[in-house]
Order: C-alpha cells, then structure tokens, then sequence
C-alpha cells in the first residue's frame, strides 16, 4: 500500500492563539540531546492517552493515517529570529556520526526520506526528499519514490546547486554500512539491512535481510539517516562535522562551539513559501542556572524546565507562557564499562542496580514525577515491563547490595559525568545511595566537549550517561547488544552476551504488536539475569514553557517531527 504525499501544514495547521502547547519536544529548546537521544515531548492535550505508542505500532506495510485538520485563525508571516538554548556542548555536526547539540542543525539543514513518529504513529508520514514509499508484500522490499526538486542549498564549496536524487540515497546509505566510519545507524544498517539501490534517479529501493518492525523509524531518525548530497561525503569526516551542504529547509550559517549555531532558510528548499523564520539561533549554556536566567532575561524564546514546580514558577512569573506537560522518552541513566575493574565483575554491577533508590530521584529531581524504567521506558506502554514486576528485577536493597561489594572487595570506584544540566543533582543523590551501601562513589565532573569525547571513545571508567532518548524500544535495548548502541563499539560498555543479541533480534523482527511486546518482555527479563552495565534511573516527565509569539509550535510526539517542522514555526511580532 502506499502512502501518498501531504505536508503536516495540510494535515494538521493549527492556531497557537489563545492555546497552551507544549514546545515540541522541547527539544527546539535543545535541551541537551546526548548519545543518541532528544530531549522529550508531550502528550497531547486533545487527548490521545498516555503517549505509549507500542500497542498501536503499524507493521512494515502498514498505511499511515493522518491527524484531524483545523484551520489556522493567522497567516503566517515571514521574517523574525526564532532563538532557543541547552546546557552541553554542540560537538559538530558531522552528519552520520554527529550527537548532542548537533542534532539541531543537522537535522534542520539535511534531508530524510520522510519523517515518521513510532510514539505517535496516528499523525502518519511527512515526507521530504520521498513523495511515498510503499512495503511489498514480502515485508523486506521497501520502494521509495522521490521528488525531483529537492535541491541543494547555495554554498562556499563548489557543490553544483542541483536536486538531490537516488544516487545520494545510495551514497548517503553506503557511508553508514561502513563500520570504519563509526556511524549512528550502523548497528541497525548491520543487523537487518541487507541491500539497496538505485534503480533510476527519482526511485530508491532497500532489501532488509528479514522483516523488522522498526524499520520506518531507522530511516526518519535525525542523528540515523540524513540524506546528504555525494559530493559532500566526499570530502570527508574532518570538513562534514565543521560545516553542512544540503537540501534541507535551512543552511548553516554559523556554528561557534561553546556558543551557538545559526541557520537561515534554503533559498532552494522544497517546499516553497517555507520555512518562514529568517533565522534559528541556538546557544550553547554551561549549565541550567545560566540556561533559565537566558530564557527568563529574554534572551531565548522557549525553555525546558527540570521539573514540574520550575515550571509553575516561571508560570507565575510570566503568565502569558506557553506550557504543556506530558510523557516523554527522556531519561538518564548510569554506564559502565566492563573492560575495566570493577565493572567486569556482575557482582559489583548487581549492586549499583540493588543501591539505587529510584523513588528517591524521582522525588526530588522530578518532584515526584516519573516513572521507575527499566531498559525500555514507560512510554512504551506495550513492551515496558509491568511495575511490579520491574521493582522485583530492580529491587532497593541496600544490604543486599553491601554485601555483594563487600563480597567483590570493593569499597570505592570512581565515575564520570559532564558538566550539564542538572546532572550534578543526580550526582548528590547516586553518591549518597553508594554510601549507604557501604562504598565510596568518587566523582569526577567533566566539562561536557571533553565528557562527550571520551564517551564516545569508550575511555571512561563508569558515567552518568545523561538525556537519552531512544525513538524505538529496539534502540533502547541496543545498549545491550554486543557492539553497543551504534554497533561499532563506540559509547559502548564491552557487554555481549549472545543469548541477549538473539533475544533483541527476535524482538525486532517480530511484526505481531501484541507479540513483540511479549518477547520484549522476555528480553528485559534476559537482560536482568545478565547483570546489565547500562542501568536507567527513571523515565521523566516532559515540561516546556515558550512565549507566546513563537506561532505554529508543532502540536504532536516524538522528537523526529518536531525538528523536521520547525520550517512551519513563524514568529508573531509587530
């Protein structure tokens, strides 16, 4: 069946006058995406439930259905600069490989094939450089058809201003199978992509090696597959993770790290009319005090509070903000690499798991907000585990936990974490909870360039692995997987076990909703017995605030589309 192209605007144009809306995802706050993840959105205040998107998840094949139309009350206007912030730091924007803040340019400047949300698969498919894709009925043969006026933006590097085609599918697809370039995707690319090609110009076609149940949401992941021209591959890692050439709806303009990056609209874009902005500036902060005072001071338009009191504060200050709340696939979580002492013996990794008090983060970090998680969070309704069966995998046990360190002959290790955010909160909390299990929890703060580097690299001992959000449950227990989150062992703990790469495959190929929830239940269960070295603290609950001005916010889940449509934000100003 195919899904037949037609712009969000079509779909689902609202007013934000008169309204209170959610950010989307806040994550056009920044937030502080890191590892593979984007700072979280919300439910949706019309309604729609609790934001878990297992139970509904279409299989390959499946058509999208789009959301309900309204008719917006303002035309647009074009012009004004539309400033957001996070605390971390941008590290490049290096298209296949790039994480943290980069996640912002790359995927407003870049292209992607069409952009598809698993949290809230109802709002169907925004395609971009596709107009329609369609399953065959073997679910492995997927054919994408593509517009022939996607062209590239204007550029300092002689890159010819022409249309993007199938060949820079190919290439862009080619560069992330190559384990030597330490790509995002390569992890999925790897374990389930077995072909593609380009039979004409306008036509792309992938065989995957069997059926997998994610595979709509691989190729619309911002920091996964971001379709970039050939030529500009070609030059190599060094000058892609300085600079961006592509098609997308905005160019690179500036980007200072430390400080910011800026965009401004593709004069070649698309989708003509858009984006509407004459401009997106997001600055860089050392941390949440001086990323609040930014925003409270006027010098950023939207923010993303920790918690729900923050929030309510800034309400009472400024009582014309936007606001909304809801679930959300944010998380932190601890990492440990298990080709280091004392972190290859399960014993000590058992008793982190058994210290933690998570009730006791979700106090006061999230003043009561939020969910105990295990490796798939809450908002996936269907394939998180149960609560009562989760507190049985993770129980609070302190004595226990003393006992298997005092068993082990530890009774200090030291740990990592960046300088970000509110990170050092969770730092309190982890020390205190080690203590009362009878050891020593030696922290040591990272500025956040040199954190991410050494993250990357696997070079860390343990570390507060902060902000993940994982757009599917099978990249959220990727963590698990032999090779680590991307595969190619970079961010990874050194943890394999084949009876858990096996469980994670079953679970991934699974088609059945019903069933896959099932064998990821199984698989959560597996992954406990093996004394995992990836630990989650607990999954939050999303809060954004923005001014009132900032026009045509996107009103929907899921971090993939709300990048992809900041084109249709304008800014209402005289």
């Amino acid at each position: 069946m195919t899904r037949d192209e037609k712009t969000y605007w079509e779909r689902t144009a609202t007013s934000r006058l008169g309204r209170r809306r959610l950010l989307g995802g806040a994550a056009l706050a920044g937030a502080g995406a890191a590892a593979f993840g984007l700072v979280g959105c919300g439910d949706d205040d019309d309604g729609g439930g609790n934001g878990g998107g297992g139970g509904t998840t279409p299989s390959p094949g499946a058509t999208g259905t789009t959301a309900p139309q309204a008719t917006p009350t303002l035309a647009p206007k074009k012009g004004g600069t539309y400033t957001t912030g996070f605390t971390g730091t941008i590290g490049g924007v290096a298209p296949f490989s790039s994480n943290y803040g980069g996640v912002y340019p790359i995927a407003l400047c870049y292209n992607y094939l069409f952009v598809y949300s698993l949290f809230n698969p109802g709002l169907g498919y925004v395609y971009d450089l596709a107009t329609k894709h369609k399953a065959e009925a073997d679910n492995v043969t997927w054919v994408f058809n593509l517009r022939p006026d996607a062209k590239i933006a204007p550029n300092k590097y002689g890159i010819a201003e022409r249309p993007l085609d199938a060949d820079d599918v190919k290439a862009s697809f080619d560069f992330i199978a190559d384990k030597a370039n330490g790509t995002n995707a390569y992890a999925p690319f790897a374990q389930y992509f077995e072909k593609w090609d380009a039979p004409d110009k306008q036509t792309f076609r992938l065989i995957t090696k069997k059926p997998y149940a994610f595979t709509e949401s691989v190729l619309s992941h911002n920091l996964y597959c971001p379709i970039v021209p050939k030529e500009w591959i070609a030059k190599g890692p060094a000058q892609t993770k300085t600079d961006i050439v592509g098609a997308g709806a905005f160019m690179l303009k500036e980007l200072t790290e430390g400080q910011q990056d800026r965009m401004e609209p593709n004069p070649n874009y698309w989708d003509k009319g858009r984006p509407y902005l004459a401009s997106v500036v997001s600055k860089v902060y050392a941390d949440q005090v001086t990323y609040r005072t930014a925003f409270q001071s006027q010098q950023i338009d939207a923010y993303v509070p920790q918690h729900k009191d923050e929030a309510q504060e800034l309400m009472k200050a400024e009582k014309d903000l936007i606001f909304r709340t809801g679930p959300t696939l944010n998380y932190n979580s601890f990492w440990m690499n298990i080709k280091q002492k004392p972190w290859d013996d399960p014993r000590v990794r058992r008793a982190v798991n058994m210290a933690i008090n998570r009730k006791e983060f979700i106090d006061i970090i999230g003043r009561g907000d939020g969910y105990p998680i295990g490796p798939i969070t809450y908002a996936f309704e269907a394939e998180a585990l149960p609560k009562d069966e989760l507190a049985k995998l993770q129980p609070f046990d302190p004595a226990g936990a003393k006992k298997l360190f005092q068993e082990a002959g530890v009774s200090e290790f030291k740990f990592q974490h960046p300088t970000a955010g509110n990170v050092a909160d969770y730092v309190t909390i982890f020390g205190r909870q080690m203590q009362a299990a009878g050891v020593t929890a030696k922290a040591e703060p990272l500025d956040a360039g040199t954190w991410y580097g050494q993250y990357q690299n696997s070079s860390l001992t343990a570390s507060l692995s902060l902000n993940q959000q994982y757009n599917t449950p099978d990249l959220a227990v990727t963590w698990y997987r032999t090779g680590g989150i991307t595969g190619n062992d970079r961010f990874s703990t050194g943890f394999s076990d084949p009876e858990v790469d096996a469980a994670i495959d079953k679970a991934a190929s699974t088609l059945d909703a019903k069933q896959r929830a099932t064998a990821y239940h199984d698989l959560q269960r597996l992954i406990y017995k093996k004394d995992p070295a990836f630990i989650n603290f607990f999954g939050a609950i999303g809060y954004a605030v923005t001014r009132p001005y900032v026009m045509n916010v996107p009103d929907y889940k899921a971090t993939n589309l709300n990048y992809h449509m900041v084109k249709d934000v304008w800014i209402n100003k005289a």
